[in-house]
């Protein structure tokens, strides 16, 4: 069984089958974001599932998150069929074998939960967002906002845990947060689409959170994240007064200001697979390492193209915080003209560094869980993937379709392996390597990912 105190060995061992040569230089000068060049590609990233967690009566989970010693893990997730929970705690010590530890109600049968995060600073923390699910009579709508979740902090405990503090905002209901990894900070974002996109909240006390303003250009911010290394804000517009990735400093973290932006009302639409466009401006997160950033479209229309992922050079090359540049694309795997909504468009990923090797890893729903290799940030390229459909017949409701439905991937460092959540076959962990791929088709094990039976499958 795999557990705590084994990690470190199966990173050791893991990576006997990486290249120890350095990376070669890639040249200099401003580089155009271009198709893919498949000729030249790296091929090495894997997949390979550890275990996962299908509980009986499962909600429809959304987004997963690690707690930052990778000995807890958090999903949020939307009610379904009478099931009301809006988040569920499990005990990761043993990888192999995820252990619900709690399901905690959401606010009420009006309300959703579509993303959560760990505190930064302090174990028995964690917050889970808050907005409508659906409307009842006289318009009526759930909270709108986002929920402290005490499980060890003070009285909760992990088996019963307590919302000590519950903060609304000013507009539509908290939609994606983000927790500062230094400080006790969130910032929530609001789904509105012309005030400005981000509020940050002071947590220092828990219980009593102060709301310190309303930051960033204005238009929806469908996703921000910390990043301490360069003490900036990444930020994804989705929509509204502004659309795009724009970069907001931090030097006074409660009062985030706009130092860089790159505005998609200026650049071509998605129009053929493998090709870059910019629509849909869905999730913005960063190297920890190199001067780059990572920006995902999440295209959910049907009868579209859809969404996929940009590589920004952010002081990489020519580019820097104040001026990101595109310089690499890849849609995933196996993408196609999308005749449903979301199957085929990219949803929350995450990076890994795995010896000299950048790996790039997504939870893309139809396309499960997939790994590229971004090395070579001019030519991302899709490597393995895994289908998150195992035990699909145990799974209460199929909607809003059948497996996969991957929602997101999140590698955590401490003990090397990415948790991610499939909305309707649970929680999964994973181990993540820059050994070669395999299959020509970097399609991996053999029953890792069954495209014939899944395009069969349908609705």
């Amino acid at each position: 069984m795999m557990n705590a105190d084994n990690s470190a060995r199966r990173r050791f061992l893991k990576r006997l089958g990486t290249t120890t040569a350095a990376v070669a230089a890639l040249g200099s000068g401003t580089v155009v974001a271009s198709p893919p060049d498949r000729a030249n590609a790296r091929t090495r990233g894997r997949i390979d599932k550890l275990g996962q967690a299908l509980p009986e009566d499962a909600p429809r989970y959304t987004y997963g998150h690690v707690r930052e010693d990778g000995m807890y893990g958090a999903v949020s997730s939307f009610p379904r069929g009478g099931n009301d929970y809006g988040s569920t705690l499990y005990d990761l010590s043993d990888l192999e074998n995820p252990v619900e530890v709690h399901r905690l109600e959401t606010a009420n049968e009006l309300t959703r939960s579509n993303n959560l995060k760990f505190d930064g600073v302090r174990d028995g923390l964690y917050y889970r967002t808050q907005e409508a699910d659906d409307f009842g009579e006289d318009d009526q709508v759930g909270l709108m906002g986002f929920e402290v979740v005490d499980y060890g902090w003070g009285e909760g405990t992990l088996e019963d845990p307590e919302i000590v503090a519950t903060v609304e905002t000013p507009n539509t209901g908290v939609h994606t947060l983000a927790e500062h990894p230094e400080k006790p900070i969130v910032y929530a974002v609001d789904k509105d689409a012309e005030e400005r996109g981000v509020i940050p909240v002071d947590v220092s006390d828990p219980e009593n959170p102060e709301i310190c303003g309303l930051y960033g250009p204005p238009g929806y911010c469908h996703d921000c994240e910390v990043d301490t290394g360069r003490n900036v804000l990444h930020c994804a517009y989705i929509a509204g007064e502004f659309e795009g990735y724009a970069i907001l400093d931090l030097e006074d973290p409660l009062a985030p200001t706009e130092i860089g932006r790159f505005d998609y009302e200026e650049q071509p639409d998605y129009e053929e697979i493998g090709t870059p466009g910019f629509e849909d401006c869905h999730q913005a997160s960063f190297d920890p390492e190199r001067g780059l950033a990572v920006v995902g479209d999440e295209i959910c229309a049907t009868d579209a193209i859809p969404g996929g992922k940009h590589v920004f050079d952010i002081g990489w090359d020519e580019g820097s915080l104040e001026d990101p540049i595109p310089i690499g694309f890849t849609h995933s795997p196996d993408a196609r003209f999308q005749e449903d909504a979301c199957f085929w468009t990219t949803h929350f990923h995450d990076v890994v560094h795995d010896g000299d090797e950048v790996l790039l890893v997504d939870g893309g729903y139809r396309q499960g869980t997939w790994v590229a290799n971004i090395t070579d940030p001019t030519n991302p390229t899709p490597t393995e993937r895994y289908a998150t459909d195992d035990r699909m017949e145990e799974a209460e409701d199929h909607s809003p379709g059948t497996p996969p439905y991957c929602w997101s991937a999140v590698y955590n460092e401490a003990r090397d392996f990415v948790f991610a959540s499939d909305t309707l076959t649970g929680a999964y962990t994973f181990d993540i390597c820059a050994k070669p791929a395999r299959g020509e088709d970097g399609g991996g094990p053999e029953g890792h990912y069954d495209l014939e039976a899944i395009l069969e499958r349908g609705e």
